[in-house]
């Protein structure tokens, strides 16, 4: 045979080799591929199952209660008139305007559900909103003619003194510099909520005995709310209780 043909049988012959072994797949390669790929698909469905159950769950679950404010909770047992007012009082508070004309026009002759109302209200606010609460003490006592609006004013000169405007029950820093000739302003303003009632008390005491007929009734529970606020934990409630007792002649 041709030495030439002969090396170009056996060159073929090699390139033929070649490109077999290339587009072979070995039978162990191509089994691991398979179960690589099986594996990950299985993954990949038990990780969307898994998805598919937890957001199956949160919708069935049950919506988390809405928590009311202690306002919407006072007004939700309110007829809508009273409730209004209500709303309104809590807007001028949060304004912090002590002259809106609405403190006059609308806090007159109130009912006793708005005074209940009212009362609820006061118990609900921080005991550092010396304005807030003397504001509310102020209305409450101009319509005093109750014996409810007794229980109230007394409950409020039984109440512990405030000792600083940051938290009411520590002790506020020994007053320095210009602070020191404040101190008589802060100590007022401290006892703003319990001085009101005192002086409110007082005229709705003098009312109930120019009323015609005198309601003597009245002004016997104003007068035993003095006496007992002479036992006031705040000294300046005492003090100013003892004042008014002898002031009346009683």
């Amino acid at each position: 045979m041709n030495k030439t043909l002969v090396f170009s049988l056996l060159f073929i012959g090699v390139i033929a080799g070649v490109w077999v072994a290339k587009t072979r797949t070995p039978p162990a390669l191509t089994s691991t591929v398979t179960i690589d790929s099986e594996t990950v698909q299985e993954n990949s469905a038990a990780v969307t199952d898994k998805q598919i159950d937890a957001a199956t769950k949160a919708a069935e679950a049950p919506a988390a209660p809405v928590e009311l404010t202690a306002l919407q909770k006072i007004t939700a047992k309110m007829k809508a008139v009273d409730k209004r007012k209500l709303l309104i009082l809590d807007e001028i508070l949060q304004s912090h305007n002590d002259n809106d004309p609405r403190l006059d026009s609308e806090f007159r002759d109130m009912t006793p559900e708005l005074k209940r109302g009212m009362r609820e209200y006061y118990r609900s606010i921080a005991a550092e909103k010396r304005n807030d609460l003397g504001t509310i003490v102020f209305l409450t006592a101009r319509s005093m003619n109750s014996p409810e609006d007794v229980v109230f004013m007394k409950s409020v000169l039984m109440e512990k003194p405030c000792r600083s405007f940051s938290d009411c029950s520590k002790d506020a820093p020994a007053p320095t510099g210009e602070e020191v000739h404040l101190a008589g302003v802060s100590e007022t303003t401290a006892n703003y909520p319990q001085l009101t009632a005192i002086r409110q008390s007082l005229d709705a005491y003098r009312k109930a005995l120019g009323a015609n007929p005198p309601n003597h009734a009245l002004a016997d529970q104003i007068v035993s709310m003095f006496h007992e606020a002479q036992n006031s934990p705040n000294s300046r409630v005492a003090d100013e209780a003892r004042m008014v007792l002898k002031y009346i002649g009683k």
